[in-house]
């Protein structure tokens, strides 16, 4: 159990890290509110500029697949979809926020739905891996 919870915070640490204290600029407005803004990027943008949108999408969902495996494994409220799924929510939400009052990122919708679908898919991982297990 305290493996699982150093992970978590470990994980946690580094989410921080990555999303609040690394400046990652973007010469787009400060607030997207377009769910699908990369991918419309993506279309009309010359392939190495689409690679980057879509990477981008991409590594949204990575990065929350440990939100939805580490948390059940700790704290079995957590093994209930909708509360996992309402805390991504609420942290990719504040996550976002503060990028925006920092002015360290975009405050994108889409990232929080990229961010949701990672929780959702760390948590069938999870989920299966219960299955195997049967625990």
């Amino acid at each position: 159990m305290r493996v699982k919870i150093v992970l978590l915070i470990a994980y946690i640490a580094v989410l921080l890290l990555i999303t609040l204290i690394f400046y990652r600029g973007s010469p787009y407005a400060p607030i997207e509110l377009d769910p699908i803004a990369s991918y419309r990027r993506a279309i009309n943008a010359p392939p190495h500029l689409a690679r980057i949108e879509i990477r981008n999408a991409v590594l949204n969902v990575l990065m929350f697949i440990p939100m939805g495996l580490l948390p059940p494994m700790v704290w079995r409220e957590f093994r209930k979809p909708l509360r996992l799924i309402l805390s991504a929510l609420a942290l990719s939400f504040t996550i976002e926020l503060a990028q925006l009052v920092a002015q360290r990122g975009v405050f994108a919708i889409e990232d929080i739905l990229h961010n949701t679908l990672g929780t959702i898919f760390g948590f069938l991982a999870y989920k299966t891996w219960e299955l195997i297990t049967n625990k």
